[in-house]
């Protein structure tokens, strides 16, 4: 069950109708409806968890018991050095037995045995059939922060299982975030929740952007992609770096379109979550690019890996290996392949080498390029190409199956090899391109400029019918998984 299946929205109405009128209706005490309301979305968020695998009940019920247990025992003891074995008690169980065994077992163990097969013969270590349960990162790294933020004394610890359970797991962003600290959503559990507060115009519009992100175009150009990645030795030069730029594009609006559908499916239950996605497309640095993608995982990154090490108030150098490890973790987060380790590594590298720059070169007053004596340049079009190409480049080793395919779609690219190049693939490049720079820049009007007027909402509301249909008619026949519940 994905957002863009038609049995999610079965499952969401039926949610949604007997959250605001079927409780409301038969029980008349306040605490006791919230206190119904909280169990019941549990049942549904483990209902909609389980419907991939029911055998992943189980491994989120674990992670949560755990963490509920050390954060009561965090809250009670006041010897500091039983709250630190307590917090790396629940730092071991979560990395290395939770998510460590699931996610990365297999390429340890593959990546050993490659090394050891001439020594030691090829199956050293056993491959083992793990299935990786989907957005295992996402609630280990959500769980993680609670236990993190009481061991601090930042938060006070939730003496109620059901509604911490509700917190790990509450299904608009369970499988695939954005990541929900305690600190943002514990608070969301104790204030009462009423229909007439929700801001039903805006929660639509997030939930039919990302509709239209995900399930039109992003999953109209899957195959192309596809395509051209499983065999980039056969493509022509021009081809893959089409591929190149839509697999970039294609990973942003899949999960922002994810990201904009659990906002919006979480409006419509009187929650709020944080955005996970702004415009990255017009940042015009590396570090600006990376505060405006993923920003609830670089936030968390931040707040948990970089700032305990020291963040910026170290030496310059030492800051910079914060930086790049911080990064790195990223890469390392994002897929258990050497591609992925590799990614994060070379997006650290550029971190680096911004910072770097800025030391050695100063910001200056001047803003534009003179290319000649007829064209200047607008300084901040030549930044946004280049970090724009950056992450294109990169997005190849996050997007390619194996790290050789890697490498030969960059050779490829770089030696300007000949083979396949359709006229589709043009195609699906000029207009993904197109409604990508469209919508960055109408974003970029409303939101960076507030220069957007107010629609009627008679107009809206009547348009929603249309929007529909058109949205219907113009998604693809075959749904494509999000390429982020694979984390």
């Amino acid at each position: 069950m994905i957002f863009s299946d038609f049995e999610y929205f079965v499952f969401f109405l039926f949610v949604f109708f007997t959250v605001w009128y079927l409780f409301p209706s038969i029980i008349s005490n306040q605490s006791k409806e919230t206190r119904i309301l909280h169990v019941f979305l549990l049942v549904s968020s483990y209902f909609f968890y389980m419907s991939w695998d029911y055998r992943f009940g189980a491994l989120i019920l674990l992670s949560t018991a755990i963490d509920f247990y050390v954060g009561l025992k965090l809250s009670s003891e006041t010897r500091e050095k039983v709250r630190y074995y307590l917090l790396l008690f629940s730092l071991i169980t979560n990395l290395v037995f939770i998510l460590g065994f699931f996610k990365y077992y297999n390429f340890v163990v593959t990546s050993i045995n490659s090394v050891t097969g001439g020594l030691l013969g090829e199956e050293f270590l056993p491959v083992l059939k793990i299935i990786l349960p989907a957005g295992i990162s996402f609630f280990t790294f959500q769980s993680l922060s609670y236990t993190i933020d009481v061991y601090r004394k930042e938060i006070p610890a939730e003496t109620d299982f059901i509604r911490f359970a509700l917190f790990v797991s509450f299904f608009p962003q369970l499988v695939a975030g954005p990541i929900v600290t305690a600190r943002t959503f514990m608070p969301q559990l104790y204030s009462p929740k009423r229909l007439e507060d929700i801001e039903f115009r805006v929660a639509i519009r997030f939930f039919m952007l990302g509709y239209f992100k995900k399930a039109v175009l992003s999953d109209m150009v899957a195959p192309t992609i596809d395509t051209i990645y499983a065999n980039p030795g056969e493509h022509h030069a021009y081809a893959l770096l089409i591929a190149a730029a839509l697999g970039g594009i294609q990973v942003y609006l899949d999960f922002s379109g994810y990201s904009d559908m659990a906002i919006g499916s979480a409006m419509l239950l009187g929650y709020k979550l944080p955005t996970n996605f702004n415009l990255p497309f017009i940042a015009t640095s590396v570090s600006g690019f990376w505060r405006r993608w993923h920003m609830t995982l670089n936030s968390w990154l931040r707040d948990y890996i970089y700032i305990p090490m020291g963040g910026s108030r170290v030496t310059s150098v030492r800051r910079k290996f914060n930086l790049w490890f911080t990064m790195f973790v990223s890469g390392v987060w994002h897929g258990a392949q050497w591609t992925f380790v590799f990614w994060g590594s070379l997006n650290g590298f550029f971190y680096v080498l911004e910072e770097i720059w800025k030391e050695w070169f100063p910001e200056k007053k001047e803003s534009s390029f003179r290319s000649s004596h007829l064209v200047r340049i607008p300084l901040w079009i030549i930044q946004n190409l280049l970090n724009n190409s950056i992450f294109f480049l990169g997005a190849v080793f996050f997007r390619s199956h194996t790290w050789e395919n890697a490498w030969i779609h960059l050779k490829g690219i770089f030696l300007f090899q000949g083979g396949n190049l359709r006229p589709y693939m043009w195609k699906d490049f000029l207009w993904i391109i197109g409604f990508l720079f469209i919508g960055h820049l109408v974003g970029y009007f409303l939101f960076e400029k507030g220069k957007g007027k107010r629609i009627p909402a008679s107009f809206e509301f009547a348009m929603y019918p249309i929007l529909f249909l058109v949205l219907n008619l113009a998604t693809p026949e075959n749904s494509v998984p999000f390429i982020y519940f694979q984390f």
